[in-house]
Order: structure tokens, then C-alpha cells, then sequence
């Protein structure tokens, strides 16, 4: 979408505002409670953050912060209470949600000078997976299959592809659900990317479990060119940590088999790994000398193996050409989407994918920043 409409719809981005909902109430219009800034960090394959701050609630007299009809501030604030923030311009009615969470800390301070002011922060639903650890084990199942009954155990909605391949096993070993959703997305792959993991609000506001191909071929959710709408752009071409192969060791030890997947650069990767491949062939000249990564997992088939050597050599390369950007506040700018950016040269003017994005309104007004990463070389 081209940013002209979007200023159309957003009434020329002159009224950016926002609306924060405790438990389906609107702080400001039903508690009578001053916000001054709200902020949303979205990362994939993270519980996505929310916070905000309150202002001019402390009651000096009786030495507590208190809602506008004067009842006890902090015992709205309790552990574990739903929040529901939206950003956007304009009416509060038609503004989309950004963020579902549930609040996991508040925080003051008493200043010297001015008034006190509370911090309320927490996450999305995909922080109750992360809590505690957890060993279980599957036979002759999908990874998605497994994603499922996880989601289904924390009442969650979902979006998840397909993994069509049925593992001989799946285990968990004493660890939190969500790093366990993470190790199976990282092993899954398509046009070698391996699947992404986070929690978004569907378009009815519910939060969805997303388990899936990473989108860098959707369309672009909105152009964007500097000094129109796009405040900064700073891209960065990095062969730190960049390898030519990856080789990941396992074994089975009920059938005493050892397996040993590979992947090549210039073979194995795409477009992306075999331009990284020819930079580090300038650098390190001997054929003998390129770097490789070797990783010892538990993978119980030949193609597992392989599968994971891919999605390590995948996750590498694709962290070559980054950059991070800001611009006018744009709800649509959310992680596992892409953004076209233009006019900054030939080099980086392109399609990019979305991993990070921080939504902020305050006295300043409405900013968003993003970080991204090239799709094609």
C-alpha cells in the first residue's frame, strides 16, 4: 500500500492516539486515569512487551495513587490482569489492536521534585509458555501436531503449517514449552527459511499462536521512501559470524546409528547464502580455510539431520544485510510482514522483511521503529 493511502486513512497522521483497556475497561475514558506514553515491542520469536505510564493519580493527602473516582490504583494493577493496547489515529473505535497481554510488573518512583508515576508493563499470552519447564515425549507425530496440542493446553488460537514429515520421535527434555516451540521451528524450513514462532492479534483482536513459513514473499504492507515517512534508515552488511558450511552431528543410540547432515553455501542455501559464500571466498581465499560450523544435536534420521544443518546455515545468512529504520506511527509495521523501501540507491532500495518493531506515542507523537532484513540478494 502506498503511504498517500494510508495518510488518507489516517486523516494525514495529524491525530495520533491510542486506547488502554484493563480487564475491557478504557483507563483513560471509564477509570479516569492519565496516560502519557505507551510503547509495544514486537519481536519474533519472542512474548511481545507492552508498557505504559500513569500520571497525576497519587493522592498526596492520603499517600495512594487512585483512579478518578478515587478507588485504589494499584489494586486495579494486579498480576496476571488482561490489557489490551491500541494504536492508531483518530476514533478509538475503529483503531486496531496492537498488543493482548497481561500485566507482569508495576513500578514507581518518588522523586524529588514533581509527582509520582506508575510503570505498568507485561506480555502477550506467549509468556505463560515460557514459565516453568517441562519433558514429554511424541512417537510417530508432526512437529505441528505437537505445536497444536501445546497451543490447545494454553487455550490459544492458532495459525500453523502443515510439517507433513512424521518424526520417529519428539522430545522434550526439561525445558519451558515456548523454547521447546522455538527448537521446532528452527528445525522446519521452506525455501530455506526455517518457521517462525510468535503470538499477534488476529483481526478480531484474539491472540494467535503463529507457527509457520515466514512470509518474505507477502506483499509489501506499505511503501516507503526517505524523507517521505521514512525518518532513518541505517542498513548494515556484516560477514561476522557468516560460514560457508554447517555440519550438524547425532545419533540414535536404540539403533547405533550416527548421522551427519550437511549444508553447503553455494549449493544449499539460496540466492542469499551463495552471495555470502562468494564474499567469504574474497576474504578467505584457501578452500580449505572456509569457516564451518559444527553443531552437535539430537536428530534420530538422516534427513532430520540434513533438514537442521539447512535452517542453521538459513538462520546464519540470513542475518547478513539488516537494517533498522523509523518512521511516522504505521500499526501495520508488525513483525513477519515485509516493507518496501525506496529512493536510497540501488543497493538498498528493495523489499524487507520485518523481524523487529517498537510502537511508541507519547508527547513527541507517534513513531515507529522497525528492524529488517533483505529477502532476496
Amino acid at each position: 500500500m502506498e503511504l498517500v493511502t494510508l495518510s488518507r486513512n489516517y486523516g494525514e497522521f495529524f491525530a495520533p492516539s491510542f486506547v488502554v483497556r484493563l480487564a475491557n475497561r478504557e483507563l483513560v475514558r471509564d477509570l479516569q486515569v492519565a496516560v502519557s506514553q505507551v510503547e509495544v515491542d514486537m519481536v519474533l520469536g519472542a512474548a511481545w512487551h507492552f508498557s505504559f505510564t500513569v500520571i497525576d493519580a497519587f493522592d498526596h493527602k492520603l499517600r495512594k495513587f487512585r483512579t478518578g473516582q478515587g478507588d485504589d490504583l494499584l489494586g486495579q494493577f494486579a498480576f496476571g490482569a488482561s490489557i489490551e493496547v491500541c494504536m492508531g489515529y483518530g476514533d478509538a473505535s475503529s483503531m486496531p489492536t496492537v498488543v493482548n497481554g497481561v500485566i507482569t510488573e508495576v513500578s514507581t518512583s518518588f522523586p524529588e521534585t514533581g509527582a509520582p508515576e506508575l510503570v505498568v508493563s507485561g506480555y502477550d499470552p506467549g509468556f505463560l509458555m515460557t514459565l516453568g519447564k517441562s519433558s514429554d515425549s511424541w512417537r510417530d507425530t508432526t512437529d505441528s501436531d505437537v505445536v497444536q496440542q501445546i497451543a490447545r493446553f494454553h487455550n490459544l488460537n492458532t495459525a500453523i503449517d502443515d510439517t507433513r514429515e512424521k518424526r520417529p520421535q519428539i522430545e522434550q527434555n526439561q525445558e519451558s514449552d515456548w523454547d521447546f516451540l522455538k527448537k521446532l521451528a528452527a528445525r522446519n524450513n521452506s525455501d530455506n527459511e526455517h518457521f517462525e514462532l510468535y503470538v499477534d492479534v488476529d483481526g478480531r483482536g484474539r491472540s494467535t499462536l503463529h507457527f509457520g513459513k515466514p512470509r518474505v514473499k507477502s506483499d509489501p504492507v506499505v511503501h516507503l521512501s526517505w524523507g517521505e515517512g521514512l525518518l532513518s534508515f541505517r542498513p548494515q552488511a556484516n560477514l561476522a559470524g557468516q560460514v560457508a558450511k554447517v555440519e550438524v552431528y547425532g545419533s540414535d543410540t536404540a539403533r547405533k546409528e550416527i548421522f551427519i547432515g550437511r549444508a553447503d553455501a553455494q549449493s544449499d542455501g539460496g540466492a542469499r547464502a551463495k552471495s555470502v559464500a562468494q564474499h567469504l571466498g574474497s576474504l578467505v581465499r584457501a578452500p580449505g580455510k572456509q569457516p564451518v560450523l559444527r553443531l552437535r544435536q539430537p536428530v534420530f534420521t538422516q534427513a532430520e539431520a540434513d533438514q537442521r544443518a539447512k535452517a542453521a546455515l538459513s538462520e546464519r545468512t540470513r542475518e547478513f544485510l539488516t537494517a533498522d529504520a523509523e518512521t511516522v506511527g504505521l500499526p501495520e509495521l508488525r513483525p513477519d510482514r515485509t516493507v518496501q523501501i525506496d529512493k536510497i540507491g540501488d543497493a538498498f532500495s528493495k523489499v524487507y522483511y520485518i523481524e523487529k518493531a517498537t510502537h511508541r506515542i507519547d508527547a513527541s507523537g507517534y513513531r515507529t521503529r522497525f528492524h529488517v532484513r533483505e529477502t532476496t540478494l
